[in-house]
């Protein structure tokens, strides 16, 4: 072990050889030093631990590799072939056209993020944004924050600081990534006072859990899962009935956030923002880049006295969005003061009102492209599948999709999936569903059919090989 120890490379012999040449012209000595370091502290704890009984051959050109590895983008360029309109771990909603040219023109130099151009004074990042989501939606204000986790917090922390918020027990969510409800409602500052059963909740249950220590009534759309059978929920109208009696705030989280009844579109219909105004609403929040399809951020709107105490919150400071995403909602949203948003080039209302018949046309023009691609013994189709909007919305509905399946040779699925993702600077991202490979063609734009090319024909020429 003591000779093995000896002959572990110094870090100035490493870093100034030759292999190291073109990686000292790009970066940081000290950075250099301390990933060779943390990379030889790993190599000595294999040898004392038993783990290397010999020094690898070539152990600087690991490093080497290790140290590009390192520095490779992280964030970058996918293909979605899964089906999945908002897919959280691909990026959610995809922006459109004119929502990225913005963000393009804003980056390119400075911006009037707070500053008021006619008078020149400094003003609230927010007031400007506000007007437009007010115009959208009818409601009498509106503010935005950087998530809808981070609107539900400020809403409940100004309505219910040191007070009880009342909320069904079955309306108690996990949001994604572990975080729930409950844990949000905690750390807004707010007593949680839990009413109903999980699968049944009436009006009665709000009005005996009402006293003077309430702040606000919570409503929570359930838009990641659906309770079927024997099941009753209280209505937002009912509830707003109810806390206008009780002289207290109603607090509605609309998840998603639609502005468009669905239904215009052959999709499922889903609560909009308009019936959160009629049904008495009196402050609401919803996503930015979910069906809304714009940048991750969190719309908070409804009676201008509440929205204004929330701007006043000191968590306003904490939570609110930079420069970047207000571009990129402010194109997002002028998409909805048009009649017919998919017309005029909203993406993701696009893509989740594409029509089956549609895709399968799109789907026969990659297959054949595909078989003069890839070798003889792979089997190419189409098929008819189902595709999903992702990120909560519509959780039970089926979206009527078609796919190009592959049955790549002798290569083993689960090989050839992760070659798709990993053989190339452009991840494609399939399925691996009845021993085949999908790429649904509902997420497939064309301009990434030559990267699939170029994908499948890389994997190809490695296994003929």
């Amino acid at each position: 072990m003591k000779d093995l120890l000896k002959h572990i490379p110094k870090v100035d012999k490493i870093i100034s050889g030759f292999e190291f040449s073109d990686l000292r012209s790009k970066y940081d000595n000290s950075i250099l030093v301390c990933i060779i370091q943390e990379q030889l502290e790993l190599v000595r704890k294999s040898i004392i631990d038993g783990k290397v009984k010999r020094m690898p051959d070539d152990i600087i050109g690991e490093i080497v590799s290790t140290v590009k590895e390192k520095f490779k983008p992280f964030t970058k360029r996918v293909i979605n072939g899964t089906g999945v309109v908002m897919n959280t771990g691909l990026g959610r909603a995809p922006l459109s056209e004119k929502a990225i040219e913005k963000a393009h023109e804003i980056l390119s130099g400075y911006c009037s993020l707070e500053v008021d151009i006619r008078s020149g004074k400094r003003g609230r990042r927010e007031d400007k944004i506000s007007e437009l989501i007010s115009l959208i939606t009818g409601a009498e204000a509106a503010t935005v924050v950087n998530n809808n986790a981070a609107a539900v917090m400020i809403c409940i922390n100004t309505l219910s600081n040191r007070k009880e918020a009342v909320i069904s027990r079955g309306e108690l969510v996990e949001i994604g990534g572990s975080f729930r409800m409950p844990d949000i409602i905690k750390k807004s500052g707010a007593k949680m006072i839990e009413v109903g059963s999980t699968n049944k909740t009436k009006i009665n249950d709000y009005e005996n859990a009402i006293c003077s220590r309430t702040g606000a009534v919570l409503k929570v759309h359930t838009s990641n899962y659906r309770i079927h059978g024997f099941s009753e929920e209280v209505s937002l109208k009912e509830l707003s009935n109810l806390t206008k009696n009780k002289k207290i705030s109603l607090y509605y989280d609309l998840g998603g956030g639609i502005f468009s009844d669905l239904s215009k579109f052959g999709l499922p219909h889903e609560p909009t923002v308009s019936e959160a105004i009629r049904d008495g609403a009196d402050l609401f929040s919803f996503s930015g880049d979910k069906v809304l399809g714009g940048p991750q951020c969190g719309i908070i709107a409804g009676k201008k006295e509440l929205v204004e105490k929330v701007k006043r919150n000191p968590l306003m400071r904490v939570l609110r969005t930079d420069k970047i995403r207000l571009a990129l909602l402010e194109e997002t949203l002028k998409y909805f003061v048009s009649s017919d948003p998919v017309e005029t080039g909203h993406l993701t209302l696009k893509l989740l009102s594409e029509k089956r018949e549609v895709l399968r046309l799109r789907a026969a023009n990659l297959a054949a492209i595909i078989r003069n691609t890839v070798p003889e013994n792979w089997k190419i189709s189409v098929e008819d599948v189902y595709d999903q909007a992702g990120s909560g919305a519509m959780p039970t509905e089926r979206l009527e999709g078609a796919a190009v399946t592959i049955i790549p040779g002798d290569i083993s699925l689960t090989r050839f999936s992760e070659e798709m993702r990993t053989i190339s600077d452009v991840p494609v991202f399939g399925y691996i569903d009845n021993n085949k490979y999908y790429l649904s063609l509902r997420t497939i734009f064309f301009r990434d059919h030559d990267d699939i090319f170029s994908n499948l024909r890389l994997i190809a020429n490695k296994h003929a090989r």
